[in-house]
């Protein structure tokens, strides 16, 4: 089990410093790592698109750029997930680098294509939440 730890901290030391070649290396050496590099992105995709439907619904309630505190209370309302405010904002902060969500002086707001991302969430989960 040790072993495997030092494996991850290796990986990722070599996944943050972008070296593809050794990158390919370590997964073609160690093929479990995809497994556990592809669950961790795809838990993180999940958290962004939560707050991307969140900030949705409440710039549809509001008309207009949403503040933070609104964000989480629509995540702890309408969605049944509980998220600190620095967590909030750190998740919008990196899907602003993807273009999907923009920083306003009132706020945030979706771009065209974080509602097209927005959409897609609430469809996929609308049968497994109850809006409030």
């Amino acid at each position: 089990m040790a072993k495997k730890k030092k494996i991850r901290e290796d990986f990722d030391v070599i996944f943050q410093s972008g070296n593809e070649k050794a990158i390919k290396k370590m997964l073609d050496k160690y093929p479990w790592l995809l497994d556990e590099v592809s669950t961790e992105m795809n838990d993180v995709i999940e958290e962004q698109q939560q707050i991307i439907a969140a900030l949705g619904v409440m710039e549809d309630e509001r008309g207009g750029p949403v503040p933070i505190d609104e964000i989480a209370f629509s995540l702890r309302v309408d969605f049944n997930i509980r998220r600190v405010e620095d967590e909030v904002i750190q998740l919008l902060n990196a899907t602003e680098t993807l273009g999907l969500v923009k920083k306003d002086p009132n706020g945030w707001k979706l771009t065209s294509e974080g509602g097209k991302v927005c959409d897609d969430y609430l469809n996929r989960t609308l049968g497994k939440i109850t809006l409030s």
